[in-house]
């Protein structure tokens, strides 16, 4: 199941469309660093690379958190309210926490 499917069908499609994108910047982030990995590439290209696709990503996800505190939609299909605060929407992203990289993929420069 994506994480997309679980995600409550009553949050808005403008919340689904920022996490699709999330989700796809996140997986080409992760691709890339796994190619670049197992062909040993080096070289401030490279450098530049990885940092233009994880900071894709991260703006993406920004989008999609700051929707997600804004909509009053997206709040209420979550069962919180305002005074709930951010944080109490982890579970959507609960696939982003802790899991964008390992260190040991960076360790070898």
């Amino acid at each position: 199941m994506s994480t997309t499917a679980a995600v409550d069908t009553q949050v808005c499609e403008i919340y689904q469309g920022l996490l699709e994108e999330c989700e796809t910047a996140r997986r080409e982030w992760n691709e890339r660093r796994a190619e670049i990995s197992e062909l040993g590439l080096r070289g401030k290209g490279i450098d530049h690379e990885l940092r233009w696709l994880q900071a894709r990503f991260a703006k993406s996800y920004a989008m999609a958190r700051n929707h997600l505190r804004d909509c009053g939609r997206c709040q209420s299909a979550g069962g919180t309210d305002d005074a709930a605060g951010d944080e109490s929407h982890g579970h959507l992203f609960s696939p982003y926490r802790d899991s964008s990289f390992s260190s040991a993929e960076f360790s070898a420069t």
